[in-house]
């Protein structure tokens, strides 16, 4: 069979039934793809990105993965085999049991390194660095550094120092350094007896050796930055410290692995892995390098799975279901336009089945060419990401390619095409071959319609029941709880889970009945837009022409939309209930913690924009008793009485009324029995400038009145009170605090600088309290809700070039109309803004419905996750959904300008042609 395109005709020129199969109905479905090329340009896009956004997501996960394992393996250096202990290993082999030279002998083995590390210290020019790591030396294919310059240590009297281990001590090529093992590593490290200590000191002096420095290196990643680096010394020399030390024997250090670099291929390799086993210990085994990868990285991620590139592909499955709904609409109009072609195929003998075929075809093509051009742009993006040499932190962005980065994309890219066509394809069949003589308006069946309403409800009110239930269910929870903290967590667990499954089948409920609702609710947004001139009066007609398409349309950016409403809700009801919390939690806004901390930084911070009030207060440990068995470690704070209120948010009462009083907080006290309100406490604090113990104990005693009161957040680490420095006088102390009250609303940051600005001479500072917190989880939610909203981007802008394509098939589907429109008059500013009407009523009434339903939806999971806590603040983001309108908005006007610059080009003799 042979067919001819002129214009928007399909002529027939031979029709013999045989020949409409196979490669006919192909060649059939290609032309006709041709011929609307253009209005298949915007599922194409959706499908490029949605692939594209998964091609990258999974490209990443194989940096991350590549990063993840070089960083795990960064001991091995360059070897391809390793010894290491399995998990049922009960003994470990010690240094000096292991035998590295029969080992290192056998035919095949290139060369070893024994993972074998201990803390030393170091000494040179007056200087010193302490708990330095020291490893074994070997080869340097072995090495998990690299040599700046020098060699590798030859012989047991030389050593190779880090960069920043010379810098410190000022010793480089040839100069002596002093080294000794740490305490750290002696054994009985843990120990503070005075008998231990002395032995340790004895021990140090005995391994003190003097090295000469024979090479500089620098770490290839950060595995020993905590340590300033790592020292190489021969392994003869490790074991001699050792000796010395007298860690021989059971006091020896154990062998955790043993890298190899081994020789050979096939056979020979073979061989000699055979005769290496010989050698492996009891409890240890052998790997190649790709065995020992995979195991570090199931013991850093559990069962193997990488969080991060799930997370990340969970918002491309959502953009290529958002994808899916544009594509669905493209096919509708697509196949509404084709009816007519369609009925002369059915004329002519092609059956159902082969126009469910040719319909499916041209999406099997489109899904194609699309995923294909997704996933060459995504490799392309990550090449270039790899030429400009672009990294983060240590993972270094490069190609590399996987069956699975390919393949995914691939396949999910065509299924969301062939899926979202099926539909299509049905109404397809449906063509009545009359209708090639006189087009039928396509009319969607009412019963359909009034059964996906039915389904709609349903599922609106069981989410609904659920959510509700589950709501009250872990209120009463909280209310009633039982102190079992493991047991009501778990509830909590479930609770939630059904919460967010009754939130999924609300959602699901709102988009299967948007048919309905959407249209109904774009009825009532038009109805004064209407009034305001004739292009508003055309564009909300148009909108109510075709509600299946409005509405699939709306669908699309009504996902976006309410997911972005969610987090954004979800993230300020947390922000102000934590935020609630804290304040009840910590009543000290800000709390300095620091040795030699004056009254000149007390002076400095008070100068300071946005602080009220700053005071110095002493700090103790102490012992309070009850006069019973009660007895606890606290921490006592000391400052002037009548200073205390100026920088305390609490409810203190009249108890600092009294001059012997101690301000006991009701928070921690509650989990020691004994303590009284009114009682007497005898209060024990160490006088460190007394010379007797004695009188160190007497000159320490107090007997106060102890009074409760509700303060807390002062101290993380037990019990804490407050009592008048008079009390405390003749105590010394060298631990001081700086306690500040805030005022007004400066930025948080800022004030942090300028408080540490204020203090910079103690490199020791800490900075806790209040509004510390407060910054601290404003700047996790914050940088998460980004992260989150910006992933939701790739669906948000897929949802909008389904706009620009519902107003392009709109344009396409009323040339004749347009033309009518210009010939009575319309000018074409006025076709224009009729589209772009019709492109903001469609984003404005998502828009609207999406804020609504995101509020709901984040209010719901704030309950759920905070209500222990408290009472839930839930607060409405007014800023965030000024933002979202107004882009929306914007965003919609923009879509609508191809359209409208395809609508403008309709000339009004159009409206006198037949067809």
């Amino acid at each position: 069979m042979t067919f001819w395109l002129n214009k928007s005709r399909l002529a027939l020129l031979a029709i013999p039934r045989y020949r409409t199969r196979g490669c006919t109905v192909w060649r059939i479905t290609r032309t006709m793809m041709k011929r609307d090329a253009r209005m298949m340009m915007p599922a194409g896009l959706a499908i490029v990105i949605g692939t594209l956004f998964m091609c990258l997501t999974l490209l990443f996960g194989n940096v991350a993965n590549a990063s993840m394992r070089r960083e795990m393996s960064v001991d091995a250096g360059q070897a391809n085999y390793v010894v290491a202990s399995r998990e049922d290993q009960d003994k470990p082999i010690l240094f000096d049991e292991f035998d590295s030279k029969g080992l290192s002998n056998l035919q095949g083995v290139r060369g070893l390194r024994p993972d074998v590390s201990l803390l030393v210290d170091a000494e040179a020019n007056g200087q010193s660095s302490k708990e330095i790591l020291a490893i074994v030396g070997a080869r340097q294919e072995l090495m998990p550094i690299d040599l700046v310059r020098g060699q590798w240590p030859d012989s047991d009297d030389q050593v190779v120092l880090p960069q920043p281990v010379s810098d410190r001590l000022q010793a480089g090529l040839g100069d002596k350094v002093r080294l000794h093992l740490s305490t750290l590593t002696l054994p009985g490290s843990d120990s503070d007896s005075a008998q231990d200590s002395s032995s340790k000191e004895r021990l140090v002096d005995q391994g003190t050796v003097d090295l000469t420095v024979s090479g500089i290196s620098k770490s290839r990643g950060r595995q020993y930055d905590d340590f300033g680096g790592a020292v190489v010394l021969t392994d003869s020399r490790i074991e001699r410290l050792l000796s010395m030390a007298g860690m021989v024997g059971p006091e020896s250090l154990p062998v955790n692995n043993v890298y190899l670099q081994v020789d050979g291929q096939g056979k020979e390799l073979q061989k000699a892995l055979q005769n290496i086993r010989r050698y492996v210990p009891k409890g240890y085994q052998l790997e190649d390098r790709r065995t020992m990868e995979d195991r570090l990285l199931r013991e850093q991620t559990g069962d193997g799975v990488d969080i991060t590139t799930l997370f990340l592909m969970t918002f491309g499955l959502l953009a290529m279901v958002v994808a899916a709904l544009v594509i669905a609409n493209t096919f509708q109009i697509m196949v509404a336009r084709q009816r007519r072609y369609l009925a002369l195929l059915r004329i002519i003998g092609a059956d159902r089945r082969q126009i469910r075929v040719g319909v499916l075809q041209q999406a099997l093509l489109l899904g194609v060419i699309s995923s294909l051009i997704g996933i060459l742009l995504a490799m392309g993006l990550m090449g270039l990401a790899g030429c400009l040499g672009l990294h983060s932190g240590t993972m270094k962005f490069e190609l590399l390619l996987t069956p699975a980065s390919l393949l995914v994309p691939f396949v999910l890219g065509v299924l969301a095409t062939l899926v979202a066509a099926f539909g299509s394809s049905h109404r397809a069949i449906r063509v009545r071959p009359l209708e090639a003589l006189q087009p039928v308006d396509y009319q969607e069946p009412g019963s359909r319609d009034r059964t996906g309403l039915r389904i709609s409800v349903l599922l609106a009110v069981i989410g609904l029941a659920l959510v509700t239930w589950s709501s009250w269910r872990v209120g009463e929870l909280v209310r009633t709880n039982s102190g079992d903290t493991v047991q009501t967590s778990n509830q909590q667990e479930r609770l939630l889970g059904l919460a967010v499954l009754g939130v999924l089948l609300i959602f699901l409920g709102a988009l299967i009945g948007a048919r309905r609702w959407i249209p109904a609710l774009l009825r009532c947004l038009g109805k004064p837009v209407s009034k305001i001139g004739p292009s508003c009066r055309v564009g909300v007609a148009n909108i109510a022409r075709n509600p299946s398409r409005v509405a699939a349309t709306g669908v699309a950016l009504l996902i976006g939309v309410t997911l972005v409403s969610t987090l954004a809700t979800g993230a300020v009801t947390a922000k102000r209930t934590l935020f609630k919390d804290i304040d009840q939690r910590y009543s000290v806004d800000i709390e300095i913690s620091g040795q030699g901390l004056n009254k000149r930084n007390v002076r400095a911070i008070e100068r300071i924009q946005g602080v009220a009030d700053a005071e110095l207060v002493q700090r103790f440990n102490a012992k309070v008793e009850s006069g019973g068995p009660s007895q606890a470690s606290m921490t006592v704070y000391a400052l002037d009485a009548s200073r205390i209120r100026r920088v305390l948010h609490a409810d203190l009462g009249p108890g600092m009324q009294r001059s012997d009083a101690l301000l006991v907080s009701t928070r921690t006290i509650s989990r020691h029995s004994g303590y009284r309100d009114g009682s007497q406490l005898k209060l024990s604090i160490a006088d460190p400038q007394a010379d007797d113990e004695r009188e160190k104990e007497a000159d320490a005693r107090r007997t106060l009145t102890g009074v409760f009161a509700g303060f807390g957040g002062l101290d993380t680490s037990g019990v804490y009170a407050i009592t008048d420095s008079r009390n405390v006088a003749g105590i010394d102390t060298k631990t001081h605090e700086i306690w500040i009250r805030t005022q007004g609303d400066r930025d948080t940051a800022l004030l942090l600088d300028d408080i540490r600005q204020a203090v910079g001479e103690h490199d020791d500072m800490a900075m806790s309290g209040g509004l510390t917190q407060m910054r601290t989880w404003s700047e996790r939610i914050d940088s998460l809700l980004a992260i989150m909203v910006a992933l939701l981007g790739v669906a948000v802008i897929i949802a909008l070039i389904g706009v620009s394509n519902t107003l392009m098939m709109s344009v396409l589907e009323r040339r004749r109309e347009t033309a009518t429109l210009r010939a009575i008059g319309m000018s074409s500013v006025q076709v224009r803004r009729s589209l772009g009407v019709e492109a903001c009523m469609i984003a404005l009434g998502a828009s609207l419905a999406g804020i609504v339903l995101g509020t709901l939806f984040g209010w719901i999971g704030a309950y759920q996750v905070f209500v222990p806590l408290g009472s839930v603040t839930f607060t409405v983001p007014w800023s965030a959904f000024a933002l979202i309108l107004p882009v929306a908005l914007l965003a919609a006007v923009v879509a609508s300008v191809l359209p409208a610059r395809e609508a403008v080009k309709v000339s009004p003799i159009e409206a006198l042609s037949d067809d």
